[in-house]
């Protein structure tokens, strides 16, 4: 009898739960799909050599971002989460020269190492880097608006927080994209049961609001991409 292999066990990120993409899928998608050019992986070491956290933005994630971008043609953006420069190059990258990012980042030592980031991928003049407090920078922002979409990236806890201060300054037909959203898998629980983790638990519970209100707003028309770590998608309509 032939034997029947054993199903893999799924790899395990940085808050202990497995992904959610199967991984011969995942294989599948990375290799197609996803290749990760020069740019970006030398992002990645920078960020390593800085010492900053592996917390960049998946690959395909990034990719899904980028292609999304580029069919809306979507120009004006802003981003709350900068580290290292990885999903600003792909952001920047897709809104093309004559389109400008406005990214946040809280601490200013990423922020140098993004700007860096920048300037090697050549993206620097359509990107400013704002250094500080995304909800006073998000403030400051706001006279400029409004803007095609926000990319949020941040402090999971504060999501519905960004949302705020999205829902007011982006267009008609503009976007909100968020990452995470799937909670590191532990979106579908409730809160109060990750009881070992406080912060996760914060983490997950503005999570599960910043998906809930725009699955529910009938000013949008919002998605979540089954990816490994979930991408929410909400275009404005009204």
């Amino acid at each position: 009898m032939a034997q029947t292999s054993q199903m893999q066990q799924p790899k395990q990120n940085i808050y202990g739960a497995g992904h959610l993409l199967e991984e011969n899928l995942e294989a599948y998608t990375a290799t197609t799909f996803q290749p990760v050019d020069d740019v970006l992986k030398e992002v990645v070491d920078r960020a390593a050599r800085n010492q900053l956290p592996p917390l960049h933005v998946d690959s395909l994630d990034g990719l899904t971002l980028e292609v999304v971008i580029r069919m809306a043609g979507y120009k004006k953006m802003v981003e709350v989460g900068t580290l290292a420069g990885y999903s600003g190059i792909q952001i920047a990258r897709a809104i093309g020269p004559d389109g400008h990012l406005h990214t946040i980042e809280v601490i200013p030592q990423f922020a140098e190492v993004a700007k860096e980031s920048f300037r090697k991928a050549g993206v620097e003049d359509r990107v400013t880097v704002h250094v500080g407090s995304a909800a006073e920078v998000l403030q400051r922002l706001s006279k400029l608006g409004p803007f095609d979409a926000v990319f949020i990236d941040a402090d999971k806890e504060n999501y519905p927080v960004y949302l705020d201060w999205a829902e007011e300054n982006i267009r008609v037909g503009g976007a909100v994209f968020a990452d995470n959203t799937f909670g590191f898998g532990h979106v579908w629980r409730e809160a109060d049961t990750i009881v070992d983790n406080p912060k996760l638990r914060g983490q997950v519970a503005g999570l599960r609001k910043i998906n809930a209100r725009l699955a529910n707003n009938p000013n949008y028309r919002a998605t979540i991409l089954p990816t490994n770590q979930g991408l929410t998608m909400a275009v404005r309509l009204k």
